[in-house]
């Protein structure tokens, strides 16, 4: 199913898409200003909504409509609870002006994901990576120039080498910390997806792991690590033993999960956690500091029910003036949902996320997307754990991008009856 008839035509697009896509990934690595990728996206979306009503393509439309709502649910109910909290609170308005904001923000993101599925179906894929290649690179050539190219790969080599946090000033610059986390993403892509095309995509691969490991976030490069594990683990059980029993390994993944991460917060809560990083000379970078300064708005039990989305700034930004702290996040995903959406909404996130979404993909496709939804979980769970990559623009983008061609291809050759990979008995 293409939206593009003439080739040229398509070419064409594909290098104007390139072009939008380079702006926005532009913007994440702090190179112009932020609110310009949001504008983008909704372009994006714009052209694909063209393109429906100059030539229609219905089962396509449908199939990007049901990924949206697979993906935006979350975003609607953390609005949705946070507008009742709002209301009974009388929150005052910077709070409500602040969550509503970032779920907008987070809307953008995934019409522009689904404008670009509709647009190109999987090539999507490989063009965004290509834009975000041109934004990486772009900044790569100014710090090179600054800097030089030999000190800037000299410095790199002796990143991989020591697996270091820090080895010069030049390679600092390249720690773009939302770019990396979406170069995660496509590492991770590439490591356990086969294209049905036959494709190799090898050289995508090396791009990936290229900038993937040239910005060096350490808790990222497990977090992929992981998922890549966990993926093969899962696929070499469901070969085994069938797809019959995948539902019920899916729900019992969901319960450790949430009753780990629960456990995960009641030892920040508790000090513990802080207390385990002093002893073993772990540096927390502060978060040490931003825990225990939120400690006392919230608790640990079914009668806390959050404060709202987006609170965590909002009040961090007020009430941290006489702290030597640059900012008012958390950097733990965890904690700051739970902190803003309470008990009762941070449980139903977690089954939505680990349990619903996968088992949908199970029902509609095959276990193969299945356990692909289930890596990537994986992957963007890890780097919640010391960062705020919920709400950043690469990753947000890329995961979902990915899982949506990855589902495409499977429909479309599952359609042309070409053999996909439903391991079962």
């Amino acid at each position: 199913m293409k939206t593009f008839r003439s080739r040229w035509i398509r070419y064409g697009s594909a290098a104007l898409y390139i072009l939008l896509s380079f702006l926005s990934f532009y913007c994440a690595c702090y190179k112009l200003p932020v609110g310009l990728k949001y504008g983008i996206n909704l372009v994006v979306f714009a052209w694909a909504c063209a393109a429906f009503f100059v030539s229609p393509q219905f089962e396509h439309a449908l199939f990007c409509l049901r990924f949206f709502v697979l993906f935006f649910f979350p975003y609607l109910m953390f609005w949705m609870w946070s507008a009742g909290i709002w209301i009974t609170e009388f929150q005052s308005w910077p709070y409500i002006l602040r969550g509503s904001q970032n779920i907008i923000y987070m809307l953008t993101n995934l019409l522009y994901v689904i404008g670009a599925v509709y647009l190109f179906d999987e090539d999507a894929t490989t063009y965004t990576l290509i834009s975000m290649a041109f934004a990486n690179f772009a900044v790569f050539v100014q710090v090179g120039l600054r800097t030089g190219f030999p000190r800037l790969i000299s410095e790199y080599i002796t990143l991989l080498l020591t697996f270091a946090d820090d080895t010069g000033g030049a390679v600092r610059q390249m720690e773009l910390h939302d770019m990396v986390y979406g170069w995660g993403t496509y590492v991770v892509y590439y490591m356990i997806h086969r294209s049905f095309k036959g494709e190799k995509d090898i050289w995508k691969f090396i791009v990936s792991i290229f900038f993937f490991t040239l910005a060096m976030k350490r808790v990222a490069i497990p977090g992929a690590m992981g998922a890549v594990i966990f993926y093969w683990v899962m696929k070499w059980f469901v070969k085994r033993f069938g797809t019959r029993p995948l539902r019920g390994i899916i729900t019992l993944i969901t319960v450790v999960s949430i009753a780990g991460l629960f456990g995960y917060l009641m030892i920040i809560r508790s000090g513990l956690f802080i207390e385990l990083a002093e002893r073993y000379d772990i540096d927390l970078m502060s978060r040490d500091r931003l825990w225990t300064f939120y400690q006392d708005i919230y608790w640990l039990s079914p009668t806390y029910l959050g404060k709202g989305i987006r609170f965590i700034y909002n009040y961090g930004s007020t009430h941290m003036e006489n702290m030597d702290i640059p900012i008012a996040v958390v950097h733990n995903v965890f904690l700051e949902l739970y902190i803003e959406m309470g008990f009762w909404c941070w449980i139903v996130w977690l089954f939505y996320e680990l349990s619903f979404r996968v088992k949908r993909l199970l029902e509609k496709f095959d276990a193969e997307a299945a356990l692909g939804m289930m890596a990537m979980n994986v992957y963007v769970f890890s780097t919640y754990l010391t960062d705020n990559t919920s709400f950043y623009f690469p990753i947000n983008v890329t995961y979902r991008l990915v899982m949506m061609t990855w589902c495409y291809e499977i429909l479309r050759y599952r359609q042309k009856k070409v053999v996909v990979p439903v391991y079962d008995d």
